[in-house]
């Protein structure tokens, strides 16, 4: 059931998404000054997604902020929805263009739980000497809303710690984790929604890591044409065939992939699915040691008296489109050391890099980014100054790195250092 929430705003509003796009306009050429009238200006507020009838965030309709920014996006008027009720009237404003805005938050987050920003925008234009009165425009979610559950089949299965990793904005994953009782099998899972900006893509990433079976598994799947007002229902399931098989799939609500995942869960399988779309094989992606580590085992790091040489090089034949770098250790001071410093993200975007990301590139770990990583074929490495700033955490420290190239290829890189 959809539930419209209507507000008498006496204000302007602006949106691609508004209901009416008209306005009435009354005429005295004599003027340089136009006259934007709140006057009968009706604002909706639609909890719609996606067929989904779901309830908005119960901010505070008053608190709703409104923006007018002129064609060279300057800020020309800030109110909340509350102070125009309160005045009524009209305000005078220079011929022009203009975009009017509002939203329920003064900003979209990236990804955060239980985060709903509502908002809508529009253009118009104020003629010299003239009255504009704009209609009823309607407020909509800015952001992808995610949520992740399980069937009970598939739980059945979990017999340790999970974690589903959603990503939309490069470099700003939400992190669903399941934790799992030894002591009574009780398996609990996150439950709050997610919502993720709609920023530099329409792509959404899921990845899975858990023990299933008694053995770790992973999952990755990635899912196109993601865009604002929608609810992304992130299902696993497991299915059973007529000869008793189990596979399992991804299931989306309105987005089904009906695509079975593939593996049995059995033998030494470590991989239980993969996007049957994707491109097969991994783009001939490849890091290779350019020193005398042999950089697909562990390596042990010196103390400060001795030299210690480390340099990779990374070839992608399509060129990067994606590369980052998740940390995992084994001692939880270093990812915590790293999260303090980069947004409270233990993930390094090395393409479009926050500047936290650059501030452990230049003090802990300094990874190439930015024009040195995006759209290259190679890419080279030089962690040897990473000696002495990880020689202060003792324990095996493990930097996956996750490279897309421009082809949709996929390849995941481990490279563990260890300091005794």
């Amino acid at each position: 059931m959809n539930r419209i929430l209507t507000m008498t705003l006496l204000a302007m509003f602006v949106l691609s998404s508004c209901s009416k796009d008209s306005y009435e306009r009354t005429s005295d050429p004599t003027s340089e000054i136009g006259t934007l009238s709140f006057m009968g200006f009706a604002l909706t507020i639609s909890e719609e997604i996606d067929k989904v009838s779901t309830r908005a965030s119960e901010a505070a309709e008053h608190n709703y902020i409104i923006n007018i920014y002129d064609s060279e996006e300057t800020l020309c008027y800030n109110s909340t929805y509350g102070e125009v009720i309160d005045g009524g009237g009209s305000i005078q404003l220079p011929a022009g263009n203009y975009t009017f805005k509002a939203a329920s938050g003064t900003i979209v987050p990236d990804a955060a739980f239980e985060s709903p920003v509502y908002g809508v925008s529009k253009e118009f234009v104020i003629v010299a000497g003239e009255t504009t009165m704009l209609g009823e425009l309607t407020c909509r979610l800015l952001q992808c809303k995610v949520s992740v559950a399980y069937n009970d089949d598939f739980l059945a299965d979990v017999t340790g710690n999970c974690t589903t990793t959603v990503e939309l904005t490069s470099g700003k994953p939400l992190v669903y984790e399941m934790t799992y009782d030894e002591s009574t099998a009780k398996k609990t899972y996150e439950k709050r929604n997610g919502f993720f900006a709609i920023n530099d893509g329409s792509t959404l990433e899921v990845a899975f890591k858990g023990i299933i079976g008694g053995k770790s598994q992973r999952m990755t799947r990635v899912f196109d044409n993601v865009a604002a007002a929608q609810w992304r229902q992130i299902i696993f399931v497991k299915k059973i065939d007529e000869n008793g098989n189990a596979a399992f799939d991804i299931e989306i609500a309105d987005y089904v992939e009906d695509e079975e995942l593939g593996e049995n869960i059995d033998g030494n399988e470590d991989i239980i699915g993969a996007d049957p779309n994707a491109p097969q094989g991994d783009g001939g992606i490849t890091l290779e040691s350019t020193c005398t580590f042999d950089i697909t085992q562990d390596i042990k790091v010196p103390a400060m008296t001795e030299s210690f040489i480390l340099t990779m090089k990374a070839s992608v034949p399509a060129g990067v489109r994606k590369f980052t770098v998740e940390i995992e250790s084994t001692n939880e001071d270093f990812p915590t050391a790293v999260a303090l410093v980069n947004d409270g993200q233990t993930t390094l975007d090395l393409v479009n890099p926050s500047s936290g990301a650059i501030e452990v590139f230049e003090t802990i770990v300094p990874f190439p980014y930015g024009n040195e990583v995006d759209g290259q074929t190679e890419i080279l490495f030089d962690l040897s100054p990473a000696q002495e700033p990880i020689r202060g955490f003792s324990g095996s420290h493990t930097f996956i790195m996750k490279v897309t190239d421009n082809e949709g290829h996929n390849k995941e890189i481990p490279v563990t250092l260890v300091v005794e």
